[in-house]
């Protein structure tokens, strides 16, 4: 596996401040951004079973269980999200309906092929090295059924100019290291529906727009017709 060290640092600050101030999620509140709702709504119709690769602290997980959702599985490379996953899980009464686990790609290795209704990708496929990201997608295509769905969330694209800045440190063609030690891989459209079109159709596709600022996410609905 390559080099996570500096995600790891930074996700399990961030995680650690909601753990200590006992911050967790109520999965009946509906998300704030009404387009992930939707998608979470979209994805759980019909979907008992779902699977989160870089699941953070759970937030998508425990909404879907909580719009019908059975069983979910989280996976996440921070331990204090997990921490906080864990114990947001207690709060919530609902351990028998998850299973949260730490690590990366070699979890995935481990879950049964056609085991999965559906799964979920948010933020994490553009923040991780493209070799990895090509294998996450495959092992999404093998865990996921036939005619199951897919959620991924990407981060917007940026201008060229942008990484120009010290900030940014190229480590290969359009993948970049910040200075805070997560990594940024530029994806533009296309490049993520060549990567993807192997395994999954795109169904639909929104922009994710963040209030008062010009920043947007890109979310893709997919369905595994391999």
């Amino acid at each position: 596996m390559n080099n996570y060290e500096g995600t790891i640092e930074f996700w399990d600050e961030r995680f650690g401040k909601n753990i200590s101030e006992q911050k967790y999620y109520n999965p009946n509140s509906p998300l704030t951004m009404t387009e992930i709702e939707e998608g979470l709504k979209w994805l759980t119709k019909g979907s008992a079973s779902i699977i989160d690769f870089g699941c953070g602290s759970g937030t998508l997980l425990f909404r879907s269980l909580a719009l019908g959702a059975k069983n979910v599985v989280g996976v996440d490379i921070s331990p204090k999200a997990y921490e906080l996953a864990i114990q947001t899980s207690t709060a919530n009464k609902m351990n028998d309906n998850t299973n949260f686990v730490v690590g990366s790609i070699e979890c995935l290795n481990k879950i049964e092929t056609n085991s999965m209704d559906a799964g979920i990708s948010s933020n994490t496929l553009d923040n991780i090295f493209p070799i990895d990201a090509k294998l996450v997608i495959k092992e999404f295509n093998r865990i996921i059924k036939k005619n199951g769905k897919l959620l991924i969330k990407l981060n917007d694209t940026m201008a060229e100019a942008v990484f120009e800045d010290d900030y940014y440190q190229l480590v290969s063609e359009n993948f970049y290291k910040e200075e805070s030690g997560l990594y940024f891989w530029n994806l533009s459209d296309s490049k993520f529906k060549e990567l993807i079109s192997p395994y999954f159709k795109i169904v639909q596709y929104f922009n994710v727009p963040f209030p008062k600022t010009d920043y947007k996410n890109r979310l893709y609905y997919l369905v595994n017709d391999k």
